[in-house]
């Protein structure tokens, strides 16, 4: 319908511009007499699309645009979520993956220090190797959030790990001559790439870092054994929730994370992928643990409203996520104290 001819009909409640105050809100049958010049159908044209724009682009329909720049006033991003709340400040990658078992020693942080002297930027989706690529680097990820993944029989995509700031890429593999997974970027980030044949000095120059590395490869592995036991035998409500407060915590290791705005740049694809499940039942999952008031997924970030009942919910026993070595710190202390 032309703009004049639904001047004409009666009028809605228009935004807060259209009308002068006390006024009635209906449209004049001429509301702009012919002296004033088309000027004033251009201006109000403009008026009339950028009131549009700025709703639709607010996710606010129906509600007047002051309202809208008052409520989203700040929307956080997925990339300013995860500035704020994935890195590791001065803390290199290395370092905070061995340093969650022992104390580093002086001599320790420099060994470490040498293989991530050059952090080098990736980009969102960046193939960092494919299936069948020769196994020659190991990668540090020093910020964003990075995933392992392989192809199924039937052509879909199986997220095998996923992958946060502090955790090395490719320890699983670095044994084997060929990679038999793909690893990629799933937001961009930093990282530091190191020959696979380090981690052989690593451990002939330092007994407590051979301890942490088998340390870090143990906690991948009780990842994927929690997870697939959680896919396996719980439904898909549960294992949402699962596997929310073990990235929750995963997260908190390397810096505190606010429950009311914790980083989760995973579109429900991805975490449909991780989880084994079809996005359609990802999303209605999700659409019930809003309604129960559990928890909320944004772009870029999860709302977790009440962390006790998501704990109920998952029946969730964090043991497997403890980086403590029971039994070895007092025999690591003794071997340091011999060596010295």
């Amino acid at each position: 319908m032309p703009f004049r001819e639904m001047c004409q009909e009666e009028a809605k409640p228009g935004p807060w511009w259209w009308h002068a105050p006390g006024a009635e809100r209906r449209c004049n049958p001429d509301p702009w007499p012919r002296r004033h010049g088309a000027g004033r159908w251009g201006i109000r044209l403009l008026l009339l699309w950028a009131d549009r724009a700025c709703r639709l682009s607010f996710g606010m329909r129906g509600q007047p645009l002051w309202s809208c720049l008052r409520k989203r006033a700040y929307r956080p991003t997925p990339e300013r979520v995860i500035e704020e709340g994935s890195d590791m400040g001065s803390v290199t990658g290395l370092q905070a993956a061995m340093g969650r078992y022992i104390g580093l020693e002086a001599f320790e942080r420099r060994l470490l220090d040498r293989l991530e002297h050059r952090p080098v930027k990736v980009a969102r989706d960046q193939v960092l190797w494919s299936p069948e690529d020769r196994v020659t680097n190991l990668f540090s990820l020093q910020s964003g959030w990075a995933c392992t993944f392989r192809d199924t029989c039937e052509g879909e995509c199986q997220i095998i790990e996923l992958l946060l700031p502090g955790d090395i890429i490719g320890l699983r593999e670095f044994t084997f001559r060929r990679h038999a997974s793909q690893a990629r970027m799933i937001t961009p980030g930093s990282l530091c790439g190191f020959a696979h044949e380090v981690i052989a000095d690593l451990v002939l120059a330092s007994p407590s870092l051979a301890i942490a590395l088998f340390a870090a490869i143990a906690r991948q592995e009780a990842l994927l054994t929690e997870r697939m036991l959680v896919t396996l035998h719980r439904p898909a409500r549960v294992q949402v929730c699962h596997f929310v407060i073990e990235t929750f915590l995963r997260l908190n290791k390397v810096q505190a994370v606010d429950p009311g705005q914790m980083p989760f740049p995973l579109s429900q694809q991805l975490l449909a992928q991780i989880l084994g499940q079809s996005t359609v039942h990802i999303n209605r999952t999700l659409m019930a643990l809003d309604r129960d008031g559990l928890l909320k997924k944004h772009r870029g970030y999860i709302t977790i409203h009440d962390m006790r009942r998501l704990y109920q919910e998952a029946e969730f026993d964090d043991g497997y996520l403890s980086d403590r070595l029971d039994g070895l710190e007092e025999r690591l202390a003794k071997l340091r104290m011999a060596s010295r």
